[in-house]
């Protein structure tokens, strides 16, 4: 449906971005990740076509026009202050000069299905962080966008909000068939959302896969780092900790591809607990080295002996 081909684009000597290739999918959900300054929202300015490439090319597979345009929800929701919420989603519509019945036969039902229809007559100031996203999103759903493009659709949102809004713009967006273009800094929220995940760091594009592709198997270092703590493995240290069993020839491995068994006579002991809700990390030395475990075991405590192996899976939750 889209697609970019050596797209490089430079401020001020600064690259933005180098050398992007990839291509969405009509209907699919497409996310990318990366730290601040690794050129996310200059991509979906050129997506949007508010910045151009200074090399490469932007091509649509189909034109988008003012019945299907491409529509850019930012971080801020930017909704009409002095407008309520119907009259907000509204917007749109009426610049298009649809009849009131019309406007009312679109705009009713989304409200609905966005679970807003009782703040149809509320302005903005009154709504919450979430009840401003939903807004936004059906002002810009209303006009059958031939592409979404979310920038940092979880910033103005409380933590405790946003597993429940990633897992409903998924399901809005896929039931509706949207096509959607997302950049994002939260991993877990672009996990649950994305059929494929983009890691874009310093401008490059350095992976590019299914969310289980991208944790699993890394393209390199920096991106395996970027996801979580990782563990260098050498050939001897792979041995020992049971090489046979090891995820992949890839010479580092993920802190949930390493497991910690209590032994009291073990020659690993753990140094330090790092405590993150559902799951602790562990940081265990062994033969002078600190390795980072994540375990669910909520029991393990700074001085256990022990043994560390390489799972079979990262998944693997013995």
């Amino acid at each position: 449906m889209v697609k970019l081909k050596n797209v490089t684009k430079v401020f001020k000597g600064f690259s933005a971005l180098k050398n992007v290739s990839f291509e969405v999918k009509k209907g699919e959900f497409l996310s990318f990740v990366g730290p601040s300054g690794a050129g996310k929202s200059t991509l979906l300015k050129i997506l949007a076509q508010l910045e151009t490439p200074d090399e490469g090319t932007l091509e649509y597979a189909q034109a988008h026009t003012r019945e299907n345009p491409v529509i850019l929800v930012f971080q801020d929701f930017r909704l009409f202050p002095h407008l309520t919420v119907f009259d907000n989603v509204a917007f749109g519509l009426r610049a298009r000069r649809l009849k009131g019945q019309e406007i009312k036969k679109r705009v009713n039902p989304l409200l609905g299905r966005l679970g807003i229809e009782a703040l149809g007559k509320a302005y903005p100031a009154r709504l919450s962080g979430g009840e401003k996203q939903r807004v936004a999103l059906a002002r810009a759903l209303v006009l059958n966008p031939l592409l979404l493009l979310l920038d940092e659709p979880f910033a103005n949102l409380d933590p405790n909000l946003k597993a429940g809004t990633a897992e409903f713009i998924r399901n809005l967006t896929r039931e509706l068939g949207t096509t959607v273009v997302c950049v994002t800094h939260d991993f877990d929220e672009a996990f649950l959302m994305s059929q494929r995940i983009g890691i874009l760091l310093e401008g490059s594009l350095v992976q590019l896969d299914t969310p289980r592709g991208i944790f699993t198997n890394p393209s390199s270092l920096e991106a395996a780092e970027f996801l979580g703590p990782v563990n260098l493995v050498q050939a001897d240290e792979s041995i020992a900790l049971g090489g046979a069993q090891q995820i992949s020839s890839s010479p580092w491995v993920r802190a949930e591809g390493l497991r910690f068994v209590c032994d009291p006579k073990g020659e690993a002991i753990v140094r330090e607990l790092r405590f993150y809700g559902t799951r602790i990390i562990l940081l265990v030395e062994k033969e002078h080295k600190i390795w980072t475990v994540s375990s669910l075991n909520q029991d393990h405590r700074e001085g256990d002996r022990g043994h560390l192996y390489l799972r079979r899976s990262i998944y693997e939750n013995k």
